[in-house]
C-alpha cells in the first residue's frame, strides 16, 4: 500500500467527499489524464468538433432568418442544424459513457491494488463495462427526460439515485436491472444529503467552467456592441459563426469544460462508496477479515 493511499471504502461527509475528490486528483492526475487521453481522447475531439459544428450552423441559420426570412430559417434548420444536433447528442452520449467507464475503471484498479493503477487492468475493465455503461446511460437519460417532462421534480428525484448506477455496474459488476435496484437501495434515507453533495459539486464545476467561457462571452458582447454602434442591421453576435477567433475560443472553452467535468465523475465514485459503506459496511467488514492476516 502506498503511504498516500486514499481509502475509498469509508463513510464521508459532504466536505470530505469534496476534499478527497481533489486530493485524489492532485495525487493521481498524471495517470488519470494519460489514461483519459488514451481511451477517451478521440471521443473528446469528436464531441468538441460536433459541438463546434452545431455552433457554426446555428449561428448561420439565425443569420438566414434576418436576411431571408422564416422560410430560409426552417430550411436551414432541417438541413443543417437538425443534423448537427443529432451529431452532438450521439457524440456526447458516447463521450460520457466512455469517460464514466474510464474513470470508474481507473479507480477500480486503484482500489483493488491498494493505490496502484495498472494500465492493463483499466483497459480490461473498459472493454468489459463500456457497453453496459453506454446502454445504462441511454436508458437513464430517457427515464430522467420523461421525469422532467412530467413535472420536473420526478426528473430531479431520479437523477440522484441513477447517477450512481455507473459505479454500481463497475464496482459490484451487476447487470443493469440489478444495478438499477441497488441504486435505490443505496439512496434510502440519504437522498437529501446526496442531492446536496451533487448540487455543491455541480455549482463548483460550473463556476470553474464559467471562467473558461468568459473570453467567449466577452467577444460576443464586444461584437454585439460594435454592431449596434455602427448601426448594422444584424446583431454582431449572429456573425460569429464565421469568426475564427470566436470558434477557436469556443473550442478551447469546450475542451476545458469536458476535462473539468471529470471532477464530477470522480466525486460520484466517492459518493457511491460513502453510501455503500453506510448500507453494506463493505470496508468495515474487509478490515475485520484482515485482522490477524
Amino acid at each position: 500500500m502506498q503511504n498516500n493511499y486514499i481509502l475509498f471504502k469509508k463513510q464521508r461527509d459532504l466536505g470530505t467527499i469534496i476534499s478527497d475528490t481533489f486530493k485524489f486528483i492532485r495525487q493521481e492526475y498524471k495517470t488519470i489524464f494519460r489514461l483519459y487521453l488514451k481511451h477517451v481522447g478521440w471521443l473528446l475531439l469528436l464531441a468538441v468538433a460536433t459541438g463546434t459544428y452545431y455552433q457554426y450552423t446555428s449561428l448561420n441559420s439565425a443569420n438566414s432568418l434576418l436576411e431571408n426570412g422564416v422560410e430560409a430559417l426552417l430550411l436551414n434548420t432541417f438541413k443543417n442544424t437538425g443534423f448537427s444536433i443529432i451529431l452532438v447528442i450521439l457524440s456526447s452520449i458516447a463521450y460520457s459513457a466512455m469517460s464514466l467507464t474510464t474513470i470508474n475503471s481507473i479507480i477500480k484498479s486503484y482500489v483493488d491494488n491498494m493505490g496502484e493503477i495498472k494500465d492493463e487492468e483499466v483497459s480490461l475493465y473498459i472493454g468489459r463495462f463500456f457497453g453496459q455503461t453506454l446502454l445504462s446511460l441511454f436508458v437513464v437519460g430517457i427515464l430522467c427526460f420523461i421525469g422532467f417532462l412530467l413535472c420536473f421534480l420526478p426528473g430531479v428525484y431520479l437523477v440522484i439515485p441513477l447517477s450512481l448506477i455507473f459505479s454500481v455496474i463497475v464496482f459490484q459488476e451487476k447487470s443493469f436491472s440489478d444495478a438499477f435496484s441497488e441504486c435505490f437501495q443505496l439512496i434510502k434515507q440519504n437522498w437529501w444529503i446526496t442531492f446536496a453533495t451533487i448540487l455543491v459539486i455541480s455549482i463548483l464545476i460550473s463556476l470553474v467552467g464559467g471562467i473558461f467561457q468568459l473570453p467567449v462571452v466577452i467577444l460576443t458582447a464586444v461584437e454585439t456592441f460594435t454592431s449596434l454602434e455602427e448601426g448594422a442591421g444584424n446583431s454582431g453576435a449572429l456573425g460569429l459563426g464565421n469568426n475564427w477567433l470566436y470558434l477557436t475560443l469556443y473550442i478551447f472553452a469546450s475542451i476545458a469544460q469536458y476535462i473539468i467535468g471529470l471532477v464530477t465523475f470522480i466525486s460520484l465514485v466517492f459518493i457511491y462508496f460513502n453510501l455503500n459503506e453506510i448500507h453494506n459496511k463493505t470496508g468495515t467488514l474487509e478490515d475485520i477479515d484482515n485482522i490477524g492476516n
